[in-house]
């Protein structure tokens, strides 16, 4: 107690001994401190990498939510925030090319893209833990080794599968930057098309049967109507006589009363009805719209499935395709073939579901969907037919279909003069 009062007291200083063994625990502190120094920043920095990740992958979503498609790899820089990682490297960006053109099917009308991530166990990646189909795209950092070991930026054009290696793997699957085998280090994130379609806000169906009825006829008497398809990825080259978008189409009568006798269906040339329509079966002819016509020769309730798909999958395999049943109601003929005669002309109304471009009396103007085709006073008089062509620019190319006076008379059955151009009351 003596010594320990003289010390404190400043009779006595500390010994060597004491010196050096205060020294030791201060360096190991020291040491320590450093140690934890170098971790904690190297994981701020992976955590800020991953949010200039993060923040691209946004930037993307919210582009391709304006525009329908994904940037190309040149203009990938221009359009994400920050296009380099925190360490000053650019980000790669690995897309499916199918997705860069609206025009051709764009992000809602697809259901599949040809890239593909694995994420491997081990290298070369002979057996994956599993493989994610139908990715959107890629975006990943060569992170803290600034070597890329994954692949190179790209629009896919064919079937592609990139892997996704478990860290500190010693690999190097693209040696263009940096051809060194190392510590697998790369923050890969990736978004599929089904996701992108949601943030996208894509409407649920890819492909769809615009109409929601079919007019009803009369035997004895002509009928018309046309059947409409609308979105998913249409075929680029128009076989019919038509302008684009071409779908291919196929039938089924009904099981029990067959199809309408008098009626032919055509799709560019006559189209047969399909005992099965699938993928892989029935009778398919590519066109813009099928087409109902003839005069009916019997009457009854026909139960007819339309099915409509596109050109999503080259080989056909996983095409979108959608499907819509109608009923075809042909009446007995009664006096006048059941059809009005106290109208003297008629007002008609664009319901066909999209805009077209409609001719009567020699001018040929462009109707939106639920307007008047018969405004301004000229209405559908005796002995004149109106023209519905697949066109919406003024230019009336390619007549899709048609509305004659009398088959105004058998719509109008409230006798009011007024109908739907596919041929039902209004």
């Amino acid at each position: 107690m003596e010594k320990i009062n003289n010390r404190l007291n400043g009779s006595h200083g500390f010994t060597l001994i004491e010196l050096a063994i205060v020294l030791v625990i201060v360096g190991l502190l020291l040491g320590m401190g450093a140690g934890m120094v170098g971790t904690l920043t190297k994981r701020a920095k992976l955590y800020e990498n991953r949010n200039i990740i993060d923040a691209a992958v946004e930037s993307l979503i919210s582009y391709s939510a304006s525009n329908n498609d994904l940037p190309d790899v040149a203009t990938f820089p221009t359009t994400v925030r920050n296009p380099n990682d925190v360490w000053k490297k650019p980000l790669f960006y690995i897309v499916d090319d199918d997705l860069l053109d609206s025009t051709a099917g764009g992000i809602c009308e697809r259901k599949t893209t040809q890239l593909h991530l694995s994420n491997c166990p081990t290298t070369g990646c002979g057996t994956p833990t599993n493989t994610i189909d139908n990715v959107a795209f890629i975006i990943l950092s060569g992170s803290t080794n600034f070597n890329n070991q994954t692949t190179g930026s790209s629009a896919v054009t064919s079937d592609t599968t990139v892997k996704h290696y478990v860290q500190e793997l010693v690999l190097d699957d693209y040696n263009t930057d940096v051809n060194r085998a190392e510590p697998y280090d790369d923050i890969v994130k990736w978004i599929t098309l089904d996701e992108l379609r949601i943030k996208a806000g894509c409407k649920t169906s890819q492909i769809r049967i615009v109409n929601n009825e079919l007019p009803y006829g009369f035997q004895d008497s002509s009928y018309r109507a046309s059947i409409y398809g609308d979105g998913g990825v249409p075929f680029a080259d128009g076989l019919d006589t038509g302008s684009e978008p071409d779908y291919e189409w196929c039938w089924e009568d009904d099981p029990v009363n067959g199809s309408p006798a008098g009626i032919t269906f055509t799709c560019d040339t006559a189209l047969a009805s399909s005992v099965t329509c699938s993928l892989i079966t029935g009778t398919w002819n590519q066109c813009t719209t099928v087409s109902l016509a003839g005069t009916a020769t019997a009457s009854g309730s026909y139960k007819t499935t339309f099915f409509v798909r596109d050109e999503n999958d080259d080989s056909g395999a996983d095409d979108n395709i959608s499907q819509k049943s109608f009923v075809i109601t042909v009446n007995p003929a009664s006096g006048g073939g059941g059809c009005s005669t106290t109208c003297t002309d008629f007002r008609v109304w664009n319901n066909l579901g999209n805009n077209y471009d409609f001719l009567r009396d020699g001018d040929c103007n462009r109707r939106n969907d639920g307007l008047e085709i018969t405004n301004g006073g000229r209405r559908l008089n005796s002995g004149e037919t109106i023209e519905q062509h697949s066109t919406s620019d003024n230019s009336c190319g390619g007549v899709a279909a048609s509305l004659t006076f009398d088959d105004a008379k058998c719509a109008d059955t409230d006798t009011d003069c007024m109908i739907n151009f596919d041929g039902t009351d209004r």
